[in-house]
Formats: C-alpha cells, sequence, structure tokens
C-alpha cells in the first residue's frame, strides 16, 4: 500500500534519480492532497485518504508542468485520476 518504511524508500530513490513528483511540487503544503480513499464511513467525502497514486516526470518535463489536479470527483473507483498540464518546452538550441 505504500506506506512501509521500504516502500516509501524505494519510492524516494525513484525521485532521487532526477524525477520530479509534480503533484507536490505544484502544492507542497497540501495536507490533503490525497488521490485514495477507503470506500467506508464517507472518507471520500471527508477527505480522509492516502496519496498514492503520482505522475513523475524527469525535471525538464516538470519544468513545463502548468496544473496538476487530483478529480476525485471523477468515477466511482477509489482512487481519483491524477491530471497534469503541460505546455511547451522552451526553444531546442539548434547547433
Amino acid at each position: 500500500m505504500g506506506q512501509r518504511d521500504d516502500e516509501r524508500a524505494l519510492l524516494r530513490g525513484l525521485i532521487g534519480q532526477g524525477l520530479v513528483d509534480v503533484g507536490r511540487a505544484m502544492d507542497p503544503d497540501n495536507e490533503g492532497l490525497f488521490t485514495w480513499w477507503a470506500p467506508w464511513r464517507n472518507l471520500r467525502q471527508r477527505n480522509i485518504g492516502w496519496r498514492i497514486d503520482y505522475l513523475l516526470a524527469s525535471e525538464a518535463l516538470a519544468g513545463t508542468a502548468t496544473q496538476s489536479v487530483v478529480r476525485a470527483d471523477v468515477g466511482t473507483s477509489d482512487h481519483a485520476p491524477v491530471v497534469v498540464t503541460f505546455g511547451s518546452p522552451g526553444p531546442t538550441p539548434t547547433g
């Protein structure tokens, strides 16, 4: 479920290899940034959940991100889609 210390270390290792957690980078202080809610006791409606769905991108691609949204209002799954909008990259140098 992504909550054990060894699982968290693996994710930190991936991110440490030059990947960016785009959702967190765009919303660093949001303590309610969840993507999964247990399907009981109205946890989704109360926004009591876990963040277990990520969009990881290279630093170059993440630098073009203009928006990252967790679509908690979409679907019937216990997961919500994470939708990231990317802009155009900067000009490519010519040689």
